[in-house]
């Protein structure tokens, strides 16, 4: 828990070192300048466990309220603007994953809530009442981050049963496992589940702001450490990255990887009132000057030029989201203007939605990029293959922002050779 614990950290804690300076520099008529983040290596990956809880992964979602089944759906979008209401009383929600997991640990948001949450598991599907769920523990409703550490242990069923005294809402839900270089090096196949309706279906489009996706934040406006910049697109609740305090419009900007249709940008960031502009850029600007390897230098008219896609408004529960006409681009670029002053602001969630029919294509294209998608989960690589392996973990951006992408070396062809054994005379 460690590595997760220093993160949140970040997200309770913003940096007090300045290092960009926002687009707000504009208006004075100076340059805006970015700084570049650094590649993902393979040292980082333990930090970034996949999010599981994802129809795109086939994750599927049951609730025992049937009014609510239909706002059950987007809560495993991976949008931080979806919420599920919880009502007073006791509501289960079964969450099965498209095949079982070695679980490590689960968290959400909770926001007014009051009660607790009881945890269980199963390898196979069981009726709710059954005794033969696993108790993996129970937590106390409070707001802000709920985490519990439950494994590691085997499971594709995950029952959450809340007994609630006062309403609220929870939201970003994560079921995680441990976290091995292969989910970077080998995406997991994308899937479209089953969804009550059309609508549904959309609310559940795939997030392509997804660092396990080759999704790669790679500049920011400001920062005392610019490798956890990657924690804006770690689809984890509790993990965050922090602007300068000095930073008066933050700004940050997200290689989706390869140009594709966009019609949804969401975020949630520190409570804060702030107002998100959202820019959709097919390229970068090409008129850098300096040293263009380390930071990304966009002067006054560019900036200018620059036609948003949408603009939302935080209303105070740090959640912002925007729909706007189908847009194709590949650089997200979003500046967060705070209507006070913040000293700790930071961004804990960016996620980025197409229409259905891209997910559809996106999802098509990742089947069977994953060998362990058909395996029995017992072939696992060596620990010490990773000595092998590059420092730096492949990217999707080009070769002048993230490096030439790397491949594992290739295994040695096996070669059956007959024994001959000596024949009597």
């Amino acid at each position: 828990m460690g590595g997760m614990a220093a993160k949140r950290y970040y997200f309770l804690r913003a940096s007090t070192f300045f290092l960009g300076f926002g687009i707000a520099i504009s208006i004075s008529g100076a340059d805006l300048v970015l700084q570049k983040i650094p590649p993902l290596t393979v040292a980082q990956a333990p930090n970034y466990p996949q999010n599981l809880a994802r129809f795109d992964l086939g994750a599927q979602i049951e609730s025992d309220v049937p009014d609510d089944a239909s706002s059950s759906v987007p809560f495993l979008s991976g949008d931080p603007a979806s919420v599920y209401g919880l009502r007073t009383g006791t509501t289960r929600i079964l969450i099965s994953l498209a095949q079982i997991e070695n679980i490590d640990s689960i968290a959400f948001l909770n926001s007014e809530a009051k009660g607790t949450v009881t945890i269980a598991m199963s390898s196979a599907k069981l009726s709710p009442e059954s005794p033969q769920w696993h108790d993996a523990g129970q937590e106390e409703l409070s707001n802000g981050l709920i985490f519990t550490r439950i494994g590691p242990a085997e499971a594709k069923y995950v029952r959450l049963t809340f007994n609630v005294r006062s309403p609220g809402r929870i939201g970003s839900l994560g079921i995680y496992s441990a976290a091995p270089v292969s989910d970077f090096t080998m995406p997991r196949a994308r899937k479209i589940a089953a969804a009550s309706s059309a609508d549904a279906r959309a609310k559940a489009n795939y997030n392509l702001a997804d660092l396990h996706a080759k999704a790669r934040t790679i500049f920011v406006s400001s920062g005392d450490d610019l490798k956890l910049a990657y924690n804006m697109i770690d689809g984890q609740p509790g993990t965050a990255y922090g602007f300068a305090a000095s930073d008066a419009a933050p700004a940050a900007i997200i290689d989706l990887g390869h140009s594709v249709s966009v019609n949804r940008i969401s975020t949630f960031s520190t409570p804060s009132s702030a107002t998100v502009t959202f820019y959709l850029l097919g390229a970068l600007p090409g008129n850098n000057t300096g040293n263009p390897g380390s930071s990304l230098r966009i002067d006054p008219p560019t900036l200018a030029a620059f036609r948003p896609v949408g603009t939302g408004n935080d209303d105070g529960s740090g959640r912002v989201a925007v729909d706007f006409e189908e847009t194709t681009g590949r650089y997200v670029m979003l500046v967060w203007t705070p209507s006070t002053r913040n000293p700790n602001f930071s961004v804990a969630e960016v996620a980025v939605f197409g229409p259905a029919s891209n997910a559809r294509l996106l999802a098509a294209n990742t089947i069977g990029n994953n060998p362990s998608d058909t395996s029995d989960g017992k072939t696992v690589r060596d620990s010490k293959d990773a000595k092998d392996f590059s420092k730096e973990i492949p990217g999707e951006g080009p070769a002048e922002e993230q490096g030439p992408a790397l491949e594992l070396p290739r295994p040695p062809p096996f070669v059956f050779i007959p024994r001959v054994v000596p024949t009597s005379p």
